[in-house]
């Protein structure tokens, strides 16, 4: 009896601490949502949208749902996932990208490296993306900044 107790008082802190995690809850974000490269030159393609993050098990599962631009097509959301621990979260992604390079369409692989971390209601890291089989220039990591909307 005594077990089952000690269980359940350790079971439910455990989820309590989970769910306290800093970046669980809504956020608008800003970040790069690509990269346009001319003449040699990269430029950050800068996108909004509804970061939502939510805590499974012991993982961090969060939906990005990019805002709609005009003349860019619109983005299905992205899921990203990783382990819940202190402090900030890392967030690999992959996913499909079409790369033109003067007129000539071709679709690649493109790895983000989203590292993310909450301060109260504000929210700062960065993405860094690469295209698989693509030595061409590129940004680097570029900032990522939010703003908590809900809990």
């Amino acid at each position: 009896m005594i077990r089952a107790a000690l269980f359940a008082l350790f079971l439910g802190s455990a989820q309590l601490s989970a769910q306290s995690h800093p970046l669980v809850g809504v956020w608008q974000v800003s970040f790069a949502g690509g990269m346009r490269i001319e003449n040699g030159a990269p430029t950050p393609i800068l996108r909004t949208g509804k970061l939502t993050v939510d805590i499974q098990g012991d993982s961090l599962i969060a939906t990005l749902v990019t805002d709609p631009m005009p003349d860019l097509p619109t983005r299905p959301p992205v899921r990203l996932a990783t382990k819940a621990g202190p402090g900030n979260a890392t967030f690999l992604q992959r996913s499909k990208v079409t790369i033109n390079m003067n007129g000539n369409e071709q679709e690649a692989t493109s790895v983000s490296t989203w590292i993310l971390a909450a301060t109260g209601d504000q929210l700062e890291g960065s993405v860094d993306r690469k295209i698989e089989g693509f030595d061409g220039p590129g940004g680097g990591a570029q900032p990522v900044k939010g703003k908590r909307v809900k809990n």
